[in-house]
Order: C-alpha cells, then structure tokens, then sequence
C-alpha cells in the first residue's frame, strides 16, 4: 500500500534539474549588508555549496545610503549580478536561483516537494511583512505587542506544525533544503538576536520543534563550510 502523499514531500528526484546552460566558471555577484545575514545568507550559504564562482560584494549602511541617494538600489538590497551583467531583486527569488546551483540539492527537484519548500519560505516572509509598522514608537510598540500574540503566532504554529509532520529536525525530514535557511536567518534568528524591535527574544522559545531545526541548521556541514570559509 502506498505510502501518505505527505511522505513524499522529503523525496527528491536522484537527479536535479540541469544547471549545464550556466556557466559556473563566470562571477555572480551578490550584494547585501556586509554585519547582516537575515535576507542574505540563505543565498550566500546556497552559492557557496553550489560550487558556483561567486562573490560577496556586500557594503556597510553608509556606502548603501550614498548610492541610494545617487539612484542605486532603487528596491534595496539584497541583489544579484550575473555574469551577463543582468541584476536581479528579491531575496527568496535569487535564494531559489542559487539553491538549484550546483549539487548540493537545497531545493527539490520534485515539484511537489519544491512547493512544499515553497510554503514554508512564503509564511516565513508573511510573518515578517505583515509585522505592523508606525512612526510613533509607542503605537508601533502596542501593535507589535499585539502582533505577538496573535497573528504571529498562528504563522508559527504553522511552521511548527510542518516540522513535527516531516519528522525533524527539518522541514523535509532529514534534509536540510532552502526552507530551513530562510526559516533560520529570516525569522528564527531576527527574534533570538533581538533585531526584531518589541518582540523578546525569548519569544520563539515557545516553538522547541523550529528552536531545535534553527540549531541543526547551524550544525549542518553545508552551512559550517559556509562559516569556514569566511573565516
């Protein structure tokens, strides 16, 4: 008898969608900001373990702010530039494109596993884009407070929810793919690091499954070449 259609979301086809029409010998280049890792290292740590000749051109909040006012980055960072001097905007967009690179395998070859990858990234940016916002401290404060416990939370109960149904410690069982680096960087890591203005820390405490997935993800030999080669 076949196996729950869920089990199949943490298969991958044994052979990923070719890359052969990309030249891996020619410069990407990726621009973020050079202390944040947020919504730029899911595609670091992608072009890293795709092989892939690239390089990180990431600047500090000053450079950023005189080339924004000279008309540079007119949507923000991150970016990529490609070898055909093609740049692109959007940090899950470029994260996928660099996820497919190489073998490393961060983003499935199955469609439907893709789309399950996919979920999980689209929550993650709606828990952050719907966070509320204000010019007045002291109402942007109560509104975050509010968001906290309430919407916020129904977005990771569902991430949470999604882990226990893969069986841990990711996503997708025991592969570690592109969701979990944007779960980490994006949110799980926004909220402990205390970046995240009126949202405690200790806040994501209450989920252990995604407080145990962002730890094997940090643990997880892709990601600690990453860190090694930085160093």
């Amino acid at each position: 008898q076949l196996k729950p259609l869920d089990l199949k979301l943490a298969r991958f086809c044994s052979t990923p969608p070719s890359t052969a029409h990309l030249n891996m010998a020619a410069l990407i280049e990726f621009t973020y900001f050079a202390t944040l890792k947020g919504r730029g290292e899911p595609t670091r740590i992608a072009l890293h373990a795709s092989g892939a000749l690239w390089k990180d051109c990431s600047i500090d909040f000053a450079t950023f702010r005189e080339a924004k006012k000279a008309g540079k980055y007119p949507t923000g960072l991150p970016q990529l530039k490609m070898p055909s001097g093609k740049v692109y905007t959007q940090s899950i967009a470029m994260a996928r494109f660099a996820a497919k690179l190489g073998k490393a395998e961060l983003y499935p070859a199955d469609p439907e596993a893709a789309m399950a990858v996919d979920v999980v990234m689209d929550v993650c940016q709606d828990a952050l884009t719907k966070c509320p916002q204000d010019s007045d401290t002291e109402v942007k404060k109560a509104k975050r407070e509010e968001y906290a416990a309430g919407n916020l939370k129904v977005y990771i109960d569902i991430l949470s929810k999604l882990i226990e149904e893969s069986g841990g410690p990711f996503f997708a069982g025991e592969k570690l793919t592109l969701a979990d680096l944007v779960c980490k960087y994006y949110l799980v890591d926004l909220i402990t690091t205390g970046n995240w203005d009126y949202m405690a820390p200790d806040y994501i405490n209450g989920w252990p499954l995604l407080v145990a997935a962002a730890k094997a993800t940090a643990e997880h030999p892709i990601v600690k070449a990453y860190e090694t080669s930085k160093a």
